[in-house]
């Protein structure tokens, strides 16, 4: 367990994972942002020596398709990943990790997969940082490690069906941008404007 396989991890939120045996081996995740694909695609190559490829979509989304038996044997042996992702709680070597560095990178791969910001961050009156899941556990976990580097959640709640706490304290938000961070290129462009905005 490292920082990569953290991050990678928290990115699979993302994924789907096709388990056939003898049949099909498949890891997909479909994006509208092919850069962050890209980087998902040399994180699968760096540590497990695979990276598939990636195809355009019809409705304008990218795809990355790795399809190797070995491979998606190992991803799920360390994630533990669950169809549907309802039932796929924190995997439990990242429960089990005393790692921050590793820790702080599945938060960031969890939030650029499955978090949010405001579409209009420089018009929207309400600036915050929104989680959302439909699996309880796997968002616990997370608001608890942000409590412990002193970033104050939301309470939980259940609305659209998933689960969801924000970040919404000014210096919270800050905090967030700060340690946790994205390697999204669309939410890092929004922190940009979000920093820009905040501080003075």
């Amino acid at each position: 367990m490292n920082a990569n396989i953290g991050y990678l991890l928290g990115a699979m939120r993302d994924a789907t994972v096709d388990f056939r045996k003898g049949k099909n081996y498949e890891v997909k995740i479909s994006q509208k942002n092919k850069q962050w694909l890209q980087l998902i695609q040399s994180i699968f190559n760096k540590e497990f020596g695979k990276e598939g490829r990636i195809t355009r979509h019809m409705k304008g989304y990218w795809i990355l398709r790795i399809n190797d038996k070995q491979l998606v044997t190992k991803i799920i042996e360390i994630s533990g990943i669950k169809i549907p992702q309802e039932n796929w709680g924190t995997p439990e070597d990242i429960r089990n990790c005393s790692d921050k560095e590793t820790i702080t990178s599945y938060i960031r791969g969890f939030f650029d997969a499955e978090g949010g910001l405001p579409r209009k961050i420089d018009i929207d009156s309400q600036k915050y940082i929104i989680f959302s899941q439909k699996n309880k556990e796997s968002l616990e976990f997370i608001r608890k490690k942000l409590q412990e580097i002193k970033i104050e959640p939301t309470n939980l709640t259940r609305c659209g069906g998933v689960w969801e706490f924000r970040i919404t304290k000014k210096k919270c938000i800050i905090e967030f941008i700060e340690v946790i961070g994205s390697f999204h290129q669309d939410k890092v462009e929004k922190f940009k404007i979000l920093m820009g905005i905040l501080l003075p």
